[in-house]
């Protein structure tokens, strides 16, 4: 019965085919090699707000200097509310028992709730946010290093010479290849990064808003 293995493919096969998908391969970075941010490293296409004005969102009392934590449902709730898993229409309902459950407390009780909606959103936000930045960080220092494989490895098949130069040469360029194929998906993945402060944004204006319509 005849073998269905492949014929191992040798290293002139190899350097041949290299010498067209080392022309390719750097046209297709090209793109992606141009996306990564000029200046800085906020990466996405929404300006970039580093933290949330309560005055935005929030028309009632100051929410400066109040301690939410030490309300305990204030503390057991915020987190509840503040969870993205929790639908907003969820939260929403949750707001209205708070504020009747709080009665002739309601307004204070319930701007104490907001501080803390507010506080905890503002912080997972900046952390986010920040994550964003070392994330725009590594795909900088990943451009450049695909840049430098790329130069070294043109250089090494115009030296190469023999069969262990060639394979050298293939062997650079499967690394070519696969931090290429890294920083593309990491790319791609950019503009679903980007969405998560906007979301967080959102729910911050719409618990705002649930708080408020409940405060009278």
């Amino acid at each position: 019965m005849p073998s269905t293995t492949a014929p191992a493919t040798s290293p002139a096969t190899s350097f041949r085919s290299l010498r067209i998908a080392v022309p390719l391969l750097l046209l297709s970075c090209a793109p992606a090699l141009a996306a990564a941010p000029a200046g800085g490293l906020w990466p996405c296409i929404q300006r970039k707000v580093p933290v949330l004005a309560a005055g935005q969102m929030w028309s009632g009392p100051t929410i400066e200097n109040l301690n939410w934590q030490d309300d305990r449902d204030v503390a057991a709730l915020v987190p509840v509310l503040v969870a993205q898993r929790t639908p907003i229409e969820d939260a929403t309902q949750q707001v209205e028992a708070f504020a009747q459950k709080a009665g002739t407390e309601r307004k204070p009780r319930l701007t104490l709730l907001f501080a803390g909606v507010f506080d905890q959103i503002n912080a997972r936000r900046s952390r986010i946010m920040n994550g964003i930045e070392r994330y725009s960080q590594h795909q900088i220092e990943l451009s450049k290093r695909i840049k430098e494989e790329s130069l070294a490895l043109a250089k090494a098949k115009k030296a190469a010479q023999n069969d262990e130069d060639k394979t050298k040469a293939t062997e650079m360029e499967q690394q070519l290849l696969w931090d290429t194929r890294i920083y593309d998906a990491r790319n791609q993945a950019v503009t679903a990064v980007c969405e998560s402060p906007v979301l967080l944004e959102q729910r911050a204006f719409s618990l705002a808003r649930a708080i408020q319509n409940v405060m009278e």
